[in-house]
C-alpha cells in the first residue's frame, strides 16, 4: 500500500495536468454518471481529488489509505445507484451514512 500511494498520486496529478489543459472541469457539476463513463486514468484523480476534498473540509491532512479506499468504494457504490447524482452530493450522502 505505501508504495501504491505515491504511484497512484504521481499518475493522478498526471492526468489532472492534461485535464487542465484540455479543460477546466468545475467539480460540483460532475455527476456520477460522467465520473463512471471516465477512462480509469481519469477516475484515479478524481478519487484523489475527493479524498482531498474531504480531508480539506475536515480540516485532516493525515491519509488513511484503507479508509479512503472504503470511502471510495461507498462511493462508487452510491453513484451506481444514483447516476444523476453529482459528485458532491454523493460525498455527503455517504459521509452522513
Amino acid at each position: 500500500m505505501k508504495l501504491c500511494f505515491p504511484i497512484a498520486l504521481a499518475a493522478s496529478t498526471i492526468v489532472l495536468a492534461g485535464q487542465v489543459r484540455a479543460a477546466e472541469v468545475d467539480m460540483s457539476k460532475l455527476t456520477c454518471k460522467e465520473v463512471g463513463a471516465m477512462p480509469a486514468a481519469q477516475t484515479i484523480g478524481v478519487a484523489m481529488w475527493v479524498n482531498g476534498y474531504v480531508h480539506g473540509k475536515a480540516g485532516n491532512a493525515m491519509v488513511d489509505g484503507d479508509k479512503a479506499h472504503a470511502n471510495a468504494q461507498k462511493i462508487a457504490d452510491y453513484c451506481k445507484a444514483n447516476p444523476a447524482a453529482t459528485l458532491t452530493s454523493a460525498i455527503e450522502a455517504v459521509a452522513k451514512s
